[in-house]
């Protein structure tokens, strides 16, 4: 697989991915080409994508790794982590918010260290916040380059499309203030978990707020027209959606409607298959 240099300080790897969907997963090296020294690898991906991030290690030179660090514990982003610990010695970061997903994986993981909104690790000349960004998952966390803005985004974003959300422990809500929390940063480029860099980081975070936004105003709009279960909301949505896509389609149209219902707009009435969603205003 090809290893991409971006800003020749954090190269992106493209990592098989043994989860859900069928793309690859962008890990990410922070290093120092000139001057060397410890690196940080930031979201190893899958456990399929341990030996491909130890040949772009060796490609470097074999530089000891002093951390690993998770946006967040879904299979794609974290699996891999515990096989590059035991390979490297480097501690595991994330945030304990999502610790409960990390549980769920088949492997465990040992988590050494926890994430704090707010903290700094310096690498390689660079310095990353971590900013917690909840709602693609409870505990996600992007690191953002104080100087450059340059942004390790996880699933914040997605380099070709838009992100699942996955109640419970996902939340729109909680999405939409993170993408709101990141723009107000003053981000500039994007790294994503999945597909190519987003150079134009703020026109990507307002398009993304809009597009939730009309998402919503679509389902209170098929709401009234009598559409009432999340099956036929996915059918009218999304007509060719692909087999593989129905779950996350499914979940992201539910985490709309607990939105809807926070908001007070929309009833459930029912539980688990048999829900049905009625419009109240």
């Amino acid at each position: 697989m090809e290893t991409v240099d971006i800003a020749s300080k954090i190269i992106s790897v493209p990592v098989p991915n043994d989860g859900i969907m069928e793309e690859e997963t962008n890990a990410y090296i922070v290093h120092s080409p000139e001057q060397g020294g410890p690196v940080v690898v930031v979201d190893p991906g899958s456990a399929a994508g341990t030996e491909v991030i130890l040949a772009a290690l060796a490609k470097l030179g074999d530089p000891p790794v002093r951390d690993i660090l998770l946006t967040h514990a879904h299979v794609d982003h974290a699996a891999g982590a515990a096989a590059l610990r035991e390979a490297t010695g480097a501690p595991i970061w994330l945030h304990p918010d999502d610790l409960p997903v990390a549980e769920r994986l088949k492997e465990p993981l040992p988590v050494d260290h926890y994430l704090k909104d707010g903290q700094t690790f310096e690498v390689a000349g660079l310095v990353f916040d971590a900013v917690l960004t909840p709602g693609h998952a409870a505990g996600h966390v992007v690191f953002v380059e104080r100087n450059s803005g340059v942004t390790l985004a996880g699933d914040l974003v997605h380099g070709r499309g838009t992100v699942g959300i996955f109640p419970p422990y996902g939340s729109m809500r909680a999405y939409l203030a993170s993408l709101q929390r990141l723009l107000d940063r003053g981000v500039t480029r994007l790294l994503p978990g999945h597909g190519p860099v987003i150079d134009n980081g703020p026109a990507t975070l307002r398009r993304y707020i809009e597009h939730r936004l009309a998402r919503e105003e679509q389902i209170a709009e098929y709401l009234a027209a009598g559409v009432t279960t999340i099956p036929d909301l996915v059918a009218r949505i999304y007509p060719d959606l692909a087999p593989r896509n129905v779950y996350a389609a499914r979940s992201t149209v539910y985490a709309h409607l607990e939105k809807l219902i926070e908001d007070g707009r929309v009833i459930q009435e029912g539980a688990d298959e048999q829900a049905t969603y009625r419009l109240v205003r």
